[in-house]
């Protein structure tokens, strides 16, 4: 290490010890029956476990390649870190490091885990990856739209929805077959997927360069129909519904917009954030602020918590949250 760096790493570590220190054990909404660890992946590449409840970095890995998308398995022993510019998907066991790399040569964007951890999809370059993570290799590619970006899953696991940016289209898959099913018109640019927690609806992010707008559209599940589409501001990106469906959380850059699905009326809260989660049955949002994962209760828009990020990058500069993850609970 060069003295310049081993200099930056110790000031970094003092400042930290100073602040814990001083500060008060953060006290946690809802953690009693939220989940305990948030798996926090940073742009640079590392893999941070953190223990929501005293904030402590329980383990720290590191990919070596920039980060676009990520998902966290069951059990939470393996997470599977998309390396987007490298064209890399790498496995790591929290606390072991990386234990395997899948290179599919092209660039890549984000991953969703089906939910019996038998298969991984991750989109890039008009296709979805098709990765089986028990012998960890490509099984399968299936043909959408151009740039998808978003992508997820059906609670029951039967289907895919991917957001097709340059199409302004949706691509629904059968993950039984590996095959299309259909392509659903939403317009703009789509950016990210959520899926609410019945299934009943699908919900999609999209971005509009020539208004400077962003719009969320609602499709339905079971017809493949546009049910209704609302605009939420400038920008609109990564998205999560709480556990009971009622709410839907937008990351917008310098706001967070709160939709209320039922009546479709929307909330702002000034908080910069460029993706944020929320975990299955808890009901606190986990939003990437920057060297920090602030914690925001759904039932008061509190911030009880914020959990910071530990260590340097190679270059000395602080780590960055790009995307967060959660075990599933029991």
């Amino acid at each position: 290490m060069s003295t310049r760096r081993a200099a930056l790493a110790a000031a970094a570590l003092v400042v930290c010890v100073m602040i814990a220190a001083a500060a008060p054990v953060p006290t946690v909404t809802a953690s009693e029956t939220g989940v305990h660890r948030a798996y926090v992946f940073t742009r640079s590449g590392q893999v941070q476990v953190i223990d929501t409840r005293d904030g402590r970095v329980v383990t720290r890995d590191d990919t070596g390649a920039w980060t676009t998308g990520a998902a966290v398995s069951a059990d939470g022993r393996r997470v599977y870190v998309v390396n987007g510019w490298a064209g890399l998907v790498t496995a790591v066991e929290p606390g072991a490091g990386v234990v395997g790399r899948v290179d599919l040569g092209t660039q890549l964007a984000q991953a969703v885990l089906r939910p019996d951890g038998r298969r991984l999809y991750v989109t890039g370059s008009g296709v979805v990856a098709v990765i089986d993570p028990g012998r960890f290799r490509l099984v399968a590619a299936i043909r959408v739209g151009r740039q998808p970006q978003g992508i997820a899953v059906t609670p029951d696991g039967a289907e895919l929805y991917v957001a097709n940016a340059q199409d302004g289209t949706v691509s629904v898959l059968d993950t039984r077959s590996a095959s299309p099913i259909r392509t659903v018109e939403v317009g703009g640019l789509p950016q990210r997927v959520a899926v609410a927690p019945d299934g009943g609806e699908v919900y999609v992010s999209s971005l509009h360069l020539g208004e400077k707008a962003g719009t969320v559209t609602a499709i339905d599940a079971r017809t493949g129909g546009v049910r209704w589409s609302v605009p939420v501001g400038d920008g609109a990106g990564s998205l999560a519904t709480t556990p009971d469906g009622r709410r839907l959380y937008v990351a917008r850059g310098r706001f967070v917009t709160v939709l209320d699905t039922a009546t479709r009326t929307a909330e702002h809260l000034e908080i910069a954030a460029k993706s944020l989660a929320v975990a299955p049955g808890d009901r606190r949002v986990f939003l990437a602020t920057g060297r920090s994962v602030r914690i925001l209760d759904s039932a008061d828009h509190s911030t009880p918590t914020t959990l910071q990020l530990s260590a340097l990058n190679d270059d000395g500069r602080g780590v960055e949250a790009a995307a967060i993850g959660f075990e599933r609970p029991g």
